[in-house]
């Protein structure tokens, strides 16, 4: 069985300890440069976890609501000197005190019904309910799937997920894909454009169909065992398929999914590139520069530093337009945004503000968690511009027809 990595020291916040209160993660922390606040600073979140944990103070509301604002980005683990493990301690500090921080009704639904195949995309089709009002809302702006309205049957959506896509020429080789919950529901067209590139590679796509969440919303909203349950079902699942490599598109879920023992995990971006450099496609020129986002899991979790340019860079002339504010997180934090929304609304509008968007029609976005949390506000913006997963576009420039 598999013990997630976080789940070691489950009853003790030992590595608090190493904590040697520098100061060095406050610039770039998001929640510190918000609210300016000590409490809000992973140095100040140690301070509160350590005399919580020692039962100096009580775990009462306002100082767990000052840890639990924490996004995960790792900003700080990136910069710190003394190598504090901080995502880990955060995540077992949650798991805890879980009983003890309140979640919105949203969050608590989404947690459970990533849990069960379909799930999420079952929650979809209850969200015209007038109870369900944020629900709705929130699935209007995820939804990308086309002509599919909120109460439509979702049998061609399952019929897409599961089962092969196989290359009609001579084969290279065959992958599996990971989709995982939230992509099923929400990720239509990146996941046919990364099986179209895919195809064009000369690699077959399996799909697995009885896929569940990686268990990353779980493992950062205290729930650890479920996280590890979840990862155990997945783990079954994916070696079943006895198809390897596994791919996936998020990088959030790839930190999770990298945990299993003798299965080739690998980001999609990662060996679409490296296929790309062995056998190039043909690409279309861009008509007009495109903005970058790079997701927080991306650039910390994985320390993927030009993956992204390295991808884009294959399409020939194009221009990228990145961030001001690179570090910067956008406020999205798997649910965070939906847990703490004014937080996240308020990230999210200095992360914008970074890209010069009156360039382009076109922003690039790793993570699926990120992509749906810039699409609720980027209208506002600019009403023009599309949120793409980087595959997306490449298979957008794609001189082969589909």
């Amino acid at each position: 069985m598999l013990r997630l990595a976080s789940m070691e020291k489950t009853n003790k916040l030992t590595d608090t300890d190493l904590c040697v209160m520098c100061g060095m993660c406050l610039p770039l922390c998001p929640t510190y440069q918000l609210y300016q606040t000590e409490t809000e600073s992973p140095r100040g979140r140690i301070a509160l976890m350590q005399a919580i944990s020692q039962q100096r103070i009580k775990a009462e509301p306002v100082a767990l609501q000052h840890i639990d604002h924490c996004l995960g980005c790792l900003n700080c683990e990136a910069i710190c000197p003394s190598q504090v493990p901080y995502g880990k301690l955060i995540d077992e500090f949650r798991n805890q005190f879980n009983q003890s921080i309140n979640k919105p009704l949203l969050s608590k639904l989404i947690l459970r019904q990533s849990t069960k195949p379909d799930g999420l995309n079952t929650l979809r089709s209850i969200a015209s309910k007038p109870v369900f009002k944020q629900l709705a809302q929130l699935s209007r702006s995820i939804s990308n799937l086309p002509g599919h309205s909120l109460a439509s049957p979702p049998g061609h959506i399952n019929h897409f997920y599961s089962g092969a896509y196989p290359k009609p020429e001579q084969c290279r080789g065959e992958v599996s894909l990971f989709t995982g919950c939230i992509g099923k529901s929400s990720d239509y067209n990146s996941i046919k454009d990364v099986v179209f590139i895919l195809n064009q590679l000369g690699f077959d796509v399996s799909i697995p169909q009885q896929q569940l969440c990686c268990g990353a919303l779980h493992q950062h909203n205290g729930q650890m065992e479920t996280a590890r349950r979840l990862l155990n079902k997945n783990q079954l699942q994916l070696k079943q398929q006895k198809i390897k490599p596994v791919l996936y598109l998020s990088p959030a879920c790839g930190a999770n999914l990298l945990q299993i023992e003798n299965l080739t995990v690998i980001d999609a971006r990662s060996f679409i590139l490296n296929e790309l450099q062995q056998q190039p496609l043909a690409f279309t020129e861009p008509t007009q520069a495109i903005a970058l986002h790079e997701s927080c899991s991306h650039r910390n979790m994985h320390k993927l530093k030009t993956l992204n340019t390295d991808l884009l860079k294959c399409i020939p002339g194009i221009q990228i337009i990145e961030s001001s504010s690179p570090s910067l997180c956008c406020g999205a934090g798997g649910i965070q945004s939906i847990n703490y929304p004014q937080q996240a609304s308020a990230l999210l509008h200095e992360k914008l503000k970074s890209f010069d968007l009156k360039q382009t029609k076109i922003l690039i976005s790793d993570n699926i968690g990120c992509s749906l949390h810039i699409k609720s506000a980027i209208s506002g913006y600019n009403p023009d511009v599309e949120v793409l997963h980087p595959i997306s576009f490449l298979a957008r420039q794609l001189t082969s027809t589909r």
